[in-house]
């Protein structure tokens, strides 16, 4: 029986530290879990220095002897490219404006190109470059692995042609990052997707250097001699203890900045109200109650919220504080609305809340009024980017979601630039297919 090389443990350990406290994270911590996914944090910068780390290992192929230099020329350069799209080019680090036409045409408005063809709403173009990659990821770390263990000719041939076939024992992470790159979960582990290919991929090519300097075939590490296996081990684990250092220093160094910790603070705020609804989903109540409360803390007087949080509480049984967060969260619309009855957005508020206790009359002679001032407003605004997306978000709550897509739209149109508008647009035209 072959006996498991020390490097390969030590990679299998590695896959399993990244699957299990992610999965415990997501699980039981869901805060350190947006730590670990979420832009500017952790996760991001782990997946950043790796990156790094397998450029630098492939450019050090690069500058030597033998077959395998133009395919690690090229990783090298698709681990730059990856990296810096990854951090938008520094565009958050260094704090500079997206120029207008990112901020039109790219999906998150920022400066990188990668997100003029996928971003944070599903599309038919993301969807279908999502299962591409991850059919590549699988036949690349798996199905050509096994082939050419096999002796497969067409294998063979092309390891002969400079192919640098990803070492065996490195299968787990492409399989499970295709499988994630999917978003199965709809737990943003496409997150944890890109730090297991990274990982993957910078193990491929320090495995590569490693033998080329020691004079090894690197497609047979599982006939290397103890000591060896060992030594490249060890490198794989300091290279791993440095990536997580550098990772560690460089999310506390921004956040250390008053600009970064605003902006990363914002982060989790966002992250933890999507996270609540995902909770929810999964009918994990406790979970999705308790980080509804934490938003709350920031937000006391978000209508919005507390009809989520309300609904949690209905949801799991608690029907005393579901009147209570009901209660307060009708006042509070009633509040608005004696202030400022002819605002649409107030309108469609008190239309949730009414249609959450039951009472249908009022919910729809409140719908009525916000299509009267959604209408008026359009027509004394023909021109008016907020008039339409207002409008649209009335014909959303209306169910009529042809006409809601028409507004979205038009709404884009006129500002390109907005990020709000531009979202609601690719909802809805995703929602009417």
């Amino acid at each position: 029986m072959r006996q498991i090389k020390a490097h390969a443990l030590f990679a299998y350990a590695v896959f399993t530290a990244i699957v299990c406290s992610y999965a415990m994270m997501a699980v039981w911590f869901p805060i350190a879990y947006i730590w670990g996914t979420y832009e500017d944090l952790f996760g991001e910068w782990t997946q950043f220095w790796l990156l790094v780390a397998g450029l630098v290992c492939s450019m050090r192929i690069v500058f030597s002897k033998g077959a395998y230099r133009p395919f690690f020329g090229i990783l090298a350069v698709s681990f730059f490219y990856v990296a810096m799209e990854e951090i938008s080019w520094g565009q958050r680090v260094i704090g500079f404006e997206s120029p207008d036409y990112f901020k039109a045409k790219n999906l998150q408005g920022e400066t990188n190109l990668h997100n003029f063809l996928t971003g944070p709403y599903s599309t038919v173009l993301k969807d279908s470059l999502g299962y591409l990659l991850a059919a590549g990821l699988v036949i690349y770390g798996l199905v050509v692995p096994v082939a050419l263990r096999a002796r497969w000719r067409i294998a063979v041939w092309a390891d002969k042609c400079g192919l640098a076939v990803p070492p065996a024992y490195l299968w787990p992470f492409f399989v499970l990052g295709a499988v994630l790159e999917l978003g199965p979960f709809g737990f943003n582990e496409a997150e944890v997707a890109e730090i297991l290919i990274a990982y993957a991929l910078a193990s491929t090519a320090l495995h590569y250097g490693y033998a080329r300097k020691r004079g090894l075939d690197a497609s047979a590490s599982g006939t290397w001699a103890a000591g060896e296996s060992g030594r490249l081990a060890l490198r794989a684990g300091l290279t791993t203890v440095l990536v997580l250092l550098l990772a560690g220093g460089t999310t506390l160094a921004i956040y250390a900045t008053p600009e970064g910790k605003k902006r990363s603070d914002t982060r989790i705020k966002n992250g933890v109200d999507k996270f609540a609804g995902r909770y929810a989903r999964y009918e994990r109540w406790d979970m999705a109650a308790a980080l509804y409360e934490r938003v709350l803390l920031e937000k006391p007087d978000s209508a919005s919220t507390l009809r989520k949080l309300a609904k949690t509480y209905r949801n799991a049984g608690d029907l005393e504080r579901y009147d209570a967060r009901i209660a307060t969260v009708l006042q509070l619309d009633l509040d608005r609305y004696e202030k400022d009855p002819s605002a649409a957005s107030v309108n469609r508020s008190l239309v949730r809340t009414y249609r959450m206790m039951g009472e249908t009359a009022k919910a729809e002679a409140y719908m009525r009024r916000a299509l009267r001032i959604g209408l008026e407003r359009v027509e004394k605004h023909p021109n008016g980017a907020n008039a339409a997306y207002s409008l649209g978000r009335t014909y959303e709550l209306m169910g009529q979601h042809e006409k809601a897509l028409e507004h979205f739209e038009r709404a884009n149109r006129l500002k390109p630039t907005s990020k709000k508008f531009k979202k609601a647009y690719l909802k809805a035209a995703l929602r009417s297919k």
